[in-house]
């Protein structure tokens, strides 16, 4: 892909000239790129249908999240950051990547009131919230609750635990990240 540079004749321009090449155009770049061949009888597989799919959800989810001022202004700094990113690029990208829950940290944890979990959950834009959930050995669940996020580190959410859990050994932490489209990011981990 060739980038347009010093050439007013074609600078902001778009489409396509003599079926061989095409002008796309990217934040204040433009870019001049081949024909791309298509075949208009060729049927798409499943996979593509599902690909397709999970676009045109995350075009609604990016059009409706830039409509609000809010999130569209928070989304906006983080574009702001990349050359030729818009908002709408970002809230697109926020719909299709779901965060992920990197460690839950259980050093801390022994059971008792008071005692802590750390979690340490990431997204390609932020996580908004982290729950756990604790159970027994056999299932039963102990506690579950809203980690706060640590003030000093922004990838780090600490849950305080409310009631005491004598069967500690075998239990399990299902700590979950969610980000702002809603996507859910889990960890499972057995003590």
């Amino acid at each position: 892909m060739a980038k347009v540079k010093d050439n007013l004749l074609v600078r902001g321009a778009s489409g396509n000239v003599g079926k061989q090449f095409v002008y796309r155009k990217r934040g204040k770049d433009t870019f001049i790129t081949r024909m791309p061949e298509t075949n208009k009888n060729a049927k798409p597989t499943e996979q593509q249908e599902k690909v397709r799919e999970q676009f045109l959800a995350a075009s609604g989810y990016a059009t409706s999240a830039i409509a609000d001022p809010k999130i569209k202004a928070q989304y906006q700094k983080k574009a702001k950051a990349k050359s030729g990113i818009t908002a709408y690029n970002v809230a697109f990208r926020d719909f299709l990547k779901a965060p992920v829950v990197k460690k839950t940290g259980t050093e801390k944890y022994n059971g008792t009131t008071g005692s802590q979990i750390v979690i340490t959950a990431i997204d390609d834009f932020r996580v908004i919230e982290v729950t756990v959930s604790i159970k027994t050995a056999a299932g039963v669940l102990v506690e579950e609750g809203s980690a706060i996020l640590n003030p000093l580190h922004r990838d780090e959410w600490i849950y305080t635990a409310t009631q005491n859990n004598a069967a500690l050994t075998g239990s399990v932490i299902l700590a979950t990240a969610k980000d702002l489209p809603g996507n859910k990011g889990t960890m499972e981990t057995t003590l």
